[in-house]
């Protein structure tokens, strides 16, 4: 028999492992599946497929016991339905639901304290009293964080510990939420019942209708992120959160908006977003890209021109980073902001050199599809 403590905290906060001892204890199958708990599954994921926020406040132990039940089984929905977008969805709505119970909780300290210890995640409280928990700087780098309160220039870090308050500590535990169920989709989906089936096979329909409603909107001067294919909207994603991405997918990425209609002013507002930005660069490869009108690259051909860069890039290596941690005895938030600009950045002039390859492979595709047309 589950406490009532216990299915409260597997109703909110589904992708942990109490919860998935609730569920193994009740050892049903995906016949034996009650009804209830199949609409609740597919309430969450019509909720993840229109952005809206699930959290129920529920206090009965029967209705807590079905929403634990009904998540295992909206991931088997959307994973069926096979549409990645519907996996950020879930994800998102769920991390979204994290942070809220996390906010409501009576004692939100106790609660994220918790969380981050079912989830494993190696913290100590701080000593600091502005701080609640200190985390190893390979702990918390593990989670790639879509907001900039969560960038690393913006922590107070200290020989080798990141140390966040409540609220940092809360918001880092919604981005490890939205990891975990995110890199636990898809699931196997093989001896599925029929009834699983038949509502995935609508939500796939009704997803796809969207996108092709969203993209109309697009071509007709209305841009719709949500609809944009799966590795341009991740480019854009973390292009919009500030993040560097490497510079085929920027190439990708203009090629792409300069097709759909964006202007020069509004792509240079998106890019401007970046760490790495620089006007006078952006200025002359978006203009090159709009007066030659390149074709944007297939989404295979950009991931397989990202992954060369970066592995000819290198990058410092976890244990790279505990080496250089120990030899200076902490680091600074000036010293990150300082070994960032020194380790991270891109002349224009390779910039410059990189873009034109790039901008020269998609018109030598673009002039050969047009002579075999």
């Amino acid at each position: 028999m589950h406490t009532l403590d216990q299915l409260l905290f597997a109703q909110h906060f589904p992708f942990t492992g109490a919860a998935r001892k609730i569920i193994l204890a009740e050892n049903l199958s995906l016949e034996e599946l009650p009804l209830e708990v199949v609409e609740r599954a597919n309430l969450m994921v019509r909720h993840a497929l229109d952005g809206k926020k699930y959290a129920p406040e529920l206090k009965i132990s029967d209705l807590l016991l079905q929403e634990t039940l009904a998540f295992p089984v909206a991931k088997i929905i959307v994973s069926l339905a096979g549409q990645p977008q519907m996996y950020t969805k879930l994800a998102s709505m769920v991390a979204d639901s994290c942070l809220e119970f996390l906010d409501r909780a009576k004692d939100g300290k106790q609660e994220a304290i918790a969380l981050a210890s079912d989830l494993d995640i190696a913290f100590d409280f701080s000593e600091n009293k502005a701080f609640l928990v200190s985390l190893p700087l390979q702990e918390f780098l593990k989670i790639p964080f879509k907001g900039p309160s969560l960038k690393l220039v913006n922590q107070f870090v200290s020989k080798g510990q990141v140390f966040l308050d409540l609220n940092g500590f809360c918001r880092f535990l919604k981005e490890k939420a939205y990891s975990t169920v995110l890199s636990s989709l898809p699931v196997k989906t093989e001896g599925i019942p029929q009834q699983l089936k038949k509502i995935a096979l609508g939500v796939k329909g009704e997803a796809k209708a969207r996108e092709q409603k969203l993209f109309k909107a697009a071509f007709k001067g209305k841009l719709a992120p949500e609809a944009f294919p799966p590795c341009i909207a991740q480019m854009y994603g973390q292009l919009a959160s500030g993040q560097k991405i490497p510079h085929m997918a920027n190439f990708t990425l203009a090629t792409f908006l300069n097709s759909v209609g964006m202007s020069k002013a509004q792509m240079l507002a998106l890019f401007r977003k970046s760490s790495n930005f620089k006007e006078r660069v952006a200025s002359y490869q978006l203009d090159r890209i709009v007066k030659q009108n390149y074709a944007p690259p297939g989404c295979g051909t950009s991931q397989s021109q990202v992954e060369r860069e970066d592995k000819s890039k290198g990058g410092t290596s976890q244990s790279q980073v505990e080496r250089e941690d120990k030899s200076k005895g902490g680091t600074s938030q000036s010293q990150v902001e300082r070994e960032d600009k020194s380790k991270g950045g891109t002349s224009p002039s390779q910039v410059e050199k990189e873009g034109k390859e790039a901008a020269s492979q998609a018109k030598g595709k673009t002039e050969k599809e047009s002579d075999s047309k």
